[in-house]
């Protein structure tokens, strides 16, 4: 709030001629001009430069490592779609729900024939996929279900003779026990709900299963290559091939759903960009509310229309600058950079304007016509300003030392955020400020209407800086450029104008009111702050030992805070996409979950590898972690190396294929399914990657280019760049222990591959891990970055300050502020992730901040004041006042966004009120108290920091009145 300068706003002390402030006046206008240019200079970048697309959120490592050989390695061909449909009366397997299924099967294949089910960019054309289903022995076309198979049944058997159209439930009940108690049944059977049940009934004279399930499960396969290729990845930043897959799903999942009068249906996770973008949207209108509040309350806590409307210009052109030098220097989005960033700049922009304009405000309160407060409190306050851009520009950039991308591309784009603030906010508001009140005559208090069109304006000024802000940020950049500019001209520009021509029509001479020798506490502004700041103060040691101990309690409940990552945490809980999370869970638990991928590479002719391979999955079969079958068996990808080997050498006719175009013929001595020389599985690798798995001479099991996507084998490479993948599944995975847990097993599990010479590289990856090792690296950035925060803030504060007591009393209650949040969050049920970790480094940053002001102010009224607390008490008037007015407008801006429908936005506004909260409490309950312990009176000092400087105001010139 202030600097080390010594400048007094009292007759007693005369306002040095030179200065930061008074530069700033005498180039006032040059100040603002270029303000304004570099605004609309930026805009350019902004709109122009093209986006570098997002940050990875990726922390590297061997997960990742895998998982990006995979993606290099293997292209799959079919793009799934899982399905959940939940009878409305508890019974799915019953004729009208079956049959509305069936009948929207059959729509979806049709709109597909016509090219109805095609996102927005690509052609009009067929995306649905056909295979062969090796359980049902025949070609499905990208669709199939329990309701197909009772269907078939239904007509083929002639005890039912009869379809799905006509049937009864009896006759369905009758047609599911055929399906089910066949050996081709098993896959049906495990599409059933984990909740399905059956009994033994009588129908028609015949004994049979009566089954009962509340749902059941099926998948939709489309052409991944038409659909633009590349894996199937969940993610909040979506590239266009994968926006494309979403909008597909949706357009699937409309017309399964149809009329839902007897069922309901959801598509599994097949939206979450859609999903984060509309609920984003959503939202949005929560962040305009946002800023609209934090301006409001600047005006309500400043008493000052003017400030109102340029602090409200000043956000919409601060986002404007994070835009623009953030596309000049090639920063990268996503959803921290593109929302977060600019969501917890208003906090920090807000602050720079209401501490400068504040300071400003006490200079006119004494007297002080508005140019010369302009050089008085700019030359007071300049310093503490920059030394908080300073502390909070290393408290952003240690994210730097992160190893996540998006997180060091947060912390550069919060540095270049909170130097624009400082400019915009900090410099070129009060610098205008000041030349638009020089423009006012002086006069008495204003008419009615006056009031009520000031009213009206600050209202129109803070709803056009949060609709500018919104749309700058999230929609449309350029149309919110027009409207900050519209509402620039109608709540700033004409405004200005009627005062200019009022204020030329009746000139007025500014001229100085102070007082001749005023008392040294000058106002009662804030009389009940300063009391309670100075009554607690009285009992330092008390609060000191108060604050240590609930600080001690804060940390161990800090460490307990758990790094988790569920969509609950992101998205509405009413949303399609955790809804259908919900139901996957309720439907399929423990025989379903996410897949976890095994990559193995080497010399996969060797038949020791493939026995380690099977030595492996006998191990996963004991695995606890692992989804299973209703036959009690793990679940497994659909095609393993050992699957295709197997398949081969038991097929009489792929064995001859095998001869025919190696002239190698197959043995299994032993009986394990495995050839027994290198040659003979050179030989039926290669069949595999060229011709496939053939059932006949008509009939293709599975097609070279589905091989392909679990194996890759090139006969014309050395022995040993062979890699194959397989899955497994991990049901319960929306924990993260059952994660951590479950890749401490499977890694177990791989042993084997360890003993084996021809595996020269194998491990585990799959989004499950992934996010693991995303959330291990943000715990590990906070442990990194908060400390080297502290340090080199600690440094910074002790050169700027040149006093280590100083330095390290302003430096500790930042460590309060991270360790009370971190507890809050542990305590109310929050979790850490790759968003919530962000509030760490802006707590660093708005804590710092407030305890850089509140330090260098009772400095500053030190080297004046009769004693410590008299120094305290004004310290605490002035900068006390403005702590709690920027503190107010951001703490009812956020918390207004907590309000917002998408957790994500609503969990970071409720937790960056809490946090400022604590940051105003921390500077105004705890740092006072150690800067009365670090400091003694005055007139017991062996010497003050600097020496006064004394001279009388001769008075206002001619040039401090000139506009």
């Amino acid at each position: 709030m202030s600097s080390s300068s010594g400048v007094s706003e009292t007759p007693h002390h005369k306002v040095p001629p030179g200065g930061v402030g008074s530069w700033l006046d005498r180039n006032s206008m040059w100040v603002i001009l270029t303000g304004i240019v570099a605004t609309l200079l930026l805009v350019i970048p902004m709109l122009m430069i093209e986006s570098r697309g997002d940050a990875s959120q990726d922390p590297g490592g061997t997960v990742s490592g895998l998982q990006q050989q995979i993606d290099d390695t293997f292209t799959s061909p079919v793009h799934v779609m899982t399905v959940i449909a939940e009878a409305r009366d508890g019974d799915i397997l019953t004729a009208a729900p079956l049959r509305e299924l069936l009948l929207n099967q059959v729509r979806l294949a049709a709109a597909d024939e016509r090219g109805e089910l095609a996102p927005s960019d690509l052609p009009e054309q067929s995306y649905l996929y056909s295979y062969f289903d090796t359980d049902l022995n025949r070609t499905i076309d990208g669709i199939t279900s329990l309701a197909d198979a009772v269907d078939e049944v239904l007509a083929s058997d002639p005890l039912l003779g009869t379809t799905l159209a006509d049937a009864t439930d009896e006759q369905v009940k009758v047609a599911v026990h055929r399906i089910l108690s066949s050996p081709a049944g098993g896959g049906l059977r495990d599409g059933l709900s984990t909740q399905a049940q059956s009994e033994r009934r009588v129908v028609n004279g015949e004994e049979i299963d009566w089954w009962t399930s509340p749902a059941v499960v099926f998948n939709v396969l489309a052409d991944n290559a038409r659909l633009g290729g590349g894996s199937q990845s969940i993610d909040l930043a979506v590239d266009p091939a994968t926006a494309n897959k979403e909008q597909f799903n949706r357009n699937v999942q409309e017309i399964i759903r149809g009329d839902e009068e007897t069922y309901r249906a959801w598509g599994i996770a097949i939206d979450v960009g859609l999903e984060s973008e509309e609920q984003g949207q959503v939202a949005g209108a929560f962040i305009t509310f946002t800023v609209i509040a934090a301006v409001a309350v600047v005006g309500i806590a400043l008493r000052s229309y003017w400030a109102v409307a340029l602090t409200g210009l000043g956000l919409g052109a601060l986002m404007i600058w994070l835009q623009g030098i953030s596309a000049l220097v090639g920063l990268k989005g996503g959803l921290i950079n593109d929302l977060i960033v600019p969501i917890a700049m208003v906090s920090l922009g807000v602050d720079f304007a209401v501490h400068a304009v504040r300071r400003y405000q006490e200079e006119r309160s004494i007297g002080y016509p508005p140019r010369r407060a302009l050089a008085v409190g700019m030359t007071g306050v300049f310093g503490a300003l920059a030394l908080a851009l300073a502390s909070d520009s290393i408290a952003f950039l240690s994210n730097a030392a992160a190893g996540i991308e998006a997180v060091v591309h947060f912390g550069l784009a919060a540095a270049i955020a909170v130097t624009s603030a400082f400019i915009v906010l900090g410099v070129v508001v009060p610098v205008a400020l000041s030349r638009i009140e020089a423009l006012e005559p002086r006069r008495g208090r204003r008419s009615a209407i006056g009031r009520a069109g000031r009213i009206a304006g600050g209202l129109l000024a803070a709803t056009t800086a949060g609709a500018a802000v919104i749309l700058i940020v999230a929609v449309e950049p350029l149309i919110g450029v027009i409207v900050l500019m519209a509402g620039a001209a109608l709540s700033l520009g004409v405004p200005v104008l009627v005062t200019w021509l009022r204020g030329r029509n009746r000139p007025e001479q500014w001229t100085s009111d102070i007082a001749a020798d005023p008392p040294y506490e000058r106002s009662d502004q804030g009389g009940s702050i300063i009391e309670g700041v100075a009554s607690l103060a009285a009992y330092r040691w008390a609060v000191l030992v108060a604050s240590l101990t609930v600080t001690a309690v804060a940390v161990y409940f800090a460490l307990q805070l758990e790094a988790t990552f569920d969509a609950r945490d992101f998205f509405s809980a009413d949303s399609d996409f955790v809804v259908s999370l919900d139901k996957l869970d309720e439907h399929v638990g423990a025989q379903g979950g996410e897949p976890a991928t095994v990559l193995v590479e080497g010399d996969l002719s060797d038949p020791a590898a493939l026995s380690a391979i099977a030595a492996v999955m006998a191990r996963m079969e004991n695995n606890q972690h692992l989804s299973r079958s209703t036959s009690g068996e793990i679940n497994t990808s659909e095609l393993t190396v050992l699957d295709l080997v197997e398949q081969i050498t038991g097929s009489e006719y792929a064995r001859g294929r095998v001869e025919a175009t190696t002239g190698v013929t197959l043995t299994d001595n032993d009986g394990d399914g495995i050839p027994d020389t290198s040659e003979q599985l050179k030989a039926v690798l290669r069949l595999a990657v060229t011709e496939g798995i053939p059932l006949d001479e008509n009939t293709t099991v599975y097609t070279p280019d589905r091989v392909k996507t679990m194996l890759s084998h090139d006969p014309a490479l050395p022995p040993g760049s062979d890699v194959t993948i397989f899955s497994v599944f991990l049901p319960g995975t929306r924990e993260q222990s059952i994660v951590a847990a479950a890749y401490d097993s499977l890694s177990a599990n791989l042993e084997p591959l360890a003993a084996t010479p021809s595996v020269s590289n194998y491990g585990l990856t799959g989004s499950p891990f992934s996010r693991q090792a995303q959330l291990d690296a943000t715990t590990e950035s906070l442990q990194t970055s908060i400390p080297i925060a502290a340090a080199a803030a600690f440094l910074l504060l002790l050169i700027a300050m040149r006093s280590v007591k100083y330095a390290f009393v302003t430096i500790v209650p930042i460590g309060l502020v991270v360790a009370w949040l971190y507890a809050i969050m542990h305590l109310s049920g929050f979790a850490l992730n790759f968003v919530t970790a962000t509030i760490g480094a802006v707590s660093i940053g708005v804590g710092i901040d407030y305890s850089i002001h509140m330090t260098e102010r009772f400095r500053e009224e030190l080297r004046r004041a009769p004693d410590r607390m008299a120094a305290l008490r004004q310290a605490s008037r002035g900068t006390g006042t403005a702590l709690i007015a920027s503190a107010l407008s951001s703490i009812i801006g956020f918390a207004i966004m907590g309000l917002a429908p998408m957790p994500l936005f609503a969990t970071y506004g409720v937790l960056t009120a809490i946090m400022i909260f604590l940051a105003l409490a921390a500077s105004l309950l705890v740092l006072p108290s150690l800067l009365l312990i670090v400091t003694r009176d005055p007139k017991t000092a062996d010497a003050p920091d600097h020496a006064p400087v004394s001279a009388d105001i001769t008075g206002v010139t001619a040039s401090d009145t000139a506009v």
